[in-house]
C-alpha cells in the first residue's frame, strides 16, 4: 500500500468515525498516566493497560455498530415547486437492524429553496427502536425560479457503547423544478367570473358591436348603429333587433422576450425582482387571457442568440408549453441581437401576427438599429415595442427639488424620460407601436393594450 493510499485510508476513517466523550475520557486517562509515570515510573505499565483495553473496545464497539446498510435515508418531495410558495419535502429514515441508536440527519437544500421553521441545513435528532422508522417533514420556500438540486442525505449515529459516533452520506441528487407564481392567473379568474377585472387594472375587455364574428341578438337600443339590425330576427320577434360581433378568433400572437444583460437589473433595488422576472409574469398571464379568447400565442427568447422558441398554437395545453419555456430563463451576459431574432422569425413564416416585442434599449444605437428591423414587419403584421421605466426615475422626475443634489437628480432623469420618448417616436415613425409601461404596471398595461387592439379590429 502506497503513503497516499494509507493517507486516504486515514482521511476516510476519521471522516466516518467521531470519538465521543466516553472515548476521550479514556484517551486521557491513559495521558495522565503517561505524565505521572516521571514520578512514579510503575505508572507506564498503566498507560500500556489503558491503551490496550481502550483499542479493544473500540474494536468490539466498531463490530457490533451496524454500519451504514443498516439504514435507508431517503428525500421525498413534489418535483415541480412555484416560486415563492411553501412546498413540502419530507426526509424518510428506516432502521433495518435489531438494535435501538440514536441519530441525527441533515439535509443538504439548495441555495435558492429557503426552509421554513428550520435551520438554514435542516437537522433532526431521534432514537430509533430496532426495525424502526421515522419521517421529518418540511417546508421550502423558492425564492428563485429554475432548476435546483437537493444534495446528499447525512446520517449520524452513536456506537453501542457509546464511544464513538459513526457518519455516512447517502448520495440523493434530486433535482426541482421552480415555476414561476401563478397567482394573478387564479386571481384573475376569481375576478373574471363575477365581472370585476378592473380591481388588478383591466379596463373593460368586452366590446360588442366590434370584430366579425358573431356573438349576441340583443334588443335594439338607440345608440346602436342600424346597420347592426337584423331584419330577419326583426321580423320574427316583432321589434327591432340588433346583431352583436366580437372580435376574431384564432388570430397570431408572438411575444419576444428580451433576456439580455439590462433584463437583470432590479427597477426598485436588490430586495425586489428582476425585470425578467416582471416580463414573465406578464408574458404568462397575457398569453392565459389570450389563449382563453381563441388566440394563438407563441414565444421566442434572445439575447445575443435565439434561446427559445415555441410556435404559435391556441388551446389550454399552449400554456404549458410556454411556462416550460420561459421557467428556467437566466438573463444573460451580452446584450440583445435583435436582427437576428427577427430574422429567425421571419424565417419562420408567420401569417399576420401581432409581435409583442418586450425590452429595454440601453444604447441610442440600439434603437435607431431596432427601428428599421422591427418597422420592416409593418404592414403585413401588427407590431408593439413595450419597454420598461424605472419607477425611480419616474419619481425623481417629479419631485419638487430642494437641494443642489436633488436639481441634478431632477435634471438627470427629465434627461432619461426624454431620451426614452425620442426612442418611441423614432419607431412609431416607422410603424411601431409602443408603450412605456412603469415595471410594476406592465402585465395590466399589456393586457390592456391587447384588449383595445382587439376592440378596435386591428389584428
Amino acid at each position: 500500500m502506497t503513503t497516499n493510499q494509507r493517507r486516504e485510508q486515514i482521511r476516510q476513517f476519521a471522516s466516518e468515525y467521531k470519538p465521543t466523550w466516553r472515548s476521550l475520557f479514556l484517551l486521557l486517562l491513559a495521558l495522565l498516566c503517561l505524565a505521572l509515570s516521571y514520578f512514579w515510573v510503575w505508572l507506564l505499565l498503566g498507560v500500556v493497560v489503558v491503551t490496550a483495553v481502550t483499542i479493544s473496545l473500540l474494536r468490539a464497539d466498531i463490530r457490533q455498530t451496524p454500519g451504514p446498510a443498516g439504514f435507508t435515508l431517503q428525500r421525498q418531495h413534489n418535483g415541480q415547486m412555484t416560486l415563492s410558495q411553501p412546498s413540502p419535502v419530507t426526509v424518510l429514515l428506516e432502521n433495518q437492524t435489531r438494535q435501538a441508536v440514536d441519530v441525527e440527519v441533515w439535509d443538504a437544500v439548495p441555495l435558492w429553496l429557503t426552509p421554513l421553521h428550520v435551520r438554514r441545513s435542516p437537522h433532526w435528532m431521534v432514537t430509533l427502536k430496532p426495525d424502526g422508522r421515522a419521517d421529518f417533514p418540511y417546508q421550502v420556500r423558492p425564492i428563485r425560479r429554475g432548476d435546483h438540486t437537493f444534495g446528499n442525505l447525512t446520517l449520524r449515529w452513536t456506537s453501542v457503547w457509546g464511544l464513538f459516533m459513526r457518519q455516512a452520506t447517502y448520495p440523493a441528487p434530486t433535482q426541482v423544478k421552480v415555476y414561476p407564481n401563478l397567482l394573478q392567473i387564479r386571481q384573475y379568474e376569481q375576478l373574471a367570473r363575477h365581472g370585476r377585472q378592473i380591481q388588478i387594472g383591466l379596463r373593460q375587455s368586452q366590446q360588442f358591436g366590434s370584430g366579425s364574428e358573431f356573438e349576441q341578438l340583443r334588443d335594439y337600443v338607440p345608440d346602436d348603429d342600424y346597420r347592426r339590425i337584423s331584419w330577419k330576427a326583426t321580423a320574427r320577434h316583432g321589434k327591432p333587433i340588433t346583431v352583436d360581433f366580437s372580435p376574431e378568433r384564432s388570430q397570431n400572437i408572438v411575444l419576444l422576450v428580451d433576456v439580455g444583460r439590462r433584463m437583470g437589473t432590479r427597477p426598485l433595488g436588490i430586495a425586489r425582482t428582476t425585470r425578467l422576472d416582471l416580463v414573465i409574469n406578464a408574458v404568462l398571464m397575457f398569453s392565459y387571457v389570450a389563449l382563453k379568447r381563441g388566440d394563438r400565442v407563441g414565444m421566442l427568447t434572445f439575447a445575443g442568440q435565439i434561446h427559445r422558441y415555441v410556435p404559435p398554437r391556441s388551446g389550454a395545453s399552449q400554456l404549458t408549453f410556454l411556462i416550460e419555456g420561459l421557467y428556467n430563463v437566466e438573463p444573460q451576459a451580452d446584450d440583445p441581437d435583435y436582427g437576428r431574432a427577427f430574422h429567425y422569425l421571419q424565417t419562420q413564416r408567420q401569417r399576420r401576427s401581432l409581435i409583442v416585442l418586450l425590452t429595454d434599449p440601453t444604447r441610442q444605437e440600439a434603437v435607431e438599429l431596432l427601428a428599421p428591423q422591427l418597422g420592416a414587419f409593418y404592414p403585413h403584421h401588427l407590431p408593439l415595442c413595450i419597454t420598461l421605466s424605472d419607477p425611480n426615475v419616474l419619481a425623481a422626475a417629479q419631485r419638487s427639488p430642494y437641494s443642489m443634489d436633488a436639481i441634478q437628480e431632477r435634471a438627470l432623469a427629465e434627461h432619461i424620460l426624454d431620451e426614452r420618448l425620442m426612442w418611441r417616436s423614432l419607431l412609431e415613425r416607422r410603424g411601431v407601436m409602443t408603450m412605456d409601461i412603469p415595471a410594476y404596471h406592465l402585465t395590466a398595461g399589456l393586457l390592456n393594450k391587447y384588449l383595445e387592439l382587439k376592440g378596435q379590429t386591428r389584428l
